[in-house]
């Protein structure tokens, strides 16, 4: 499985449809196998969605994000983990023990919906890091 983390240094980026990079984890049963940054290349939603479809993402965890930046995204089957927060190492871990729901994670002032696409109840739970 591959998450994405769209990142600016060592924090989540604040807005994903500008972002201007990704940090891939690829992760096994075992935990986490290899980590590298991916360039994003345009800021079109569907030729984004593309790009994250032709790098074999599963999840998206990101800052805010435009509807139909999400829907574009969603509808390659990758599930999204908007209005995200925080210090990169943070985040994952959080990632890990399904911790994201929590109101540190959360952007002030956005309202979270559509967390996960068309899943959106239990937060992190869909995904969970085993390892």
């Amino acid at each position: 499985m591959k998450v994405a983390l769209s990142v600016f240094k060592d924090s989540i980026s604040t807005v994903f449809d500008v972002s201007q990079q990704l940090l891939v984890l690829e992760i096994n049963g075992a935990g986490e196998q290899k980590r590298t940054m991916v360039k994003l290349e345009t800021i079109d939603p569907i030729r984004r969605a593309s790009q994250l479809s032709e790098e074999g993402i599963n999840v998206l965890i990101c800052g805010a994000i435009s509807m139909p930046m999400q829907a574009s995204v969603s509808a390659r089957n990758i599930l999204v983990y908007p209005f995200v927060r925080g210090k990169v190492e943070d985040v994952i871990s959080a990632y890990r023990y399904g911790k994201l729901g929590q109101a540190v994670y959360a952007l002030p002032g956005c309202r979270r919906r559509g967390y996960g696409g068309s899943r959106g109840r239990n937060r992190g739970a869909h995904h969970r890091w085993r390892g």
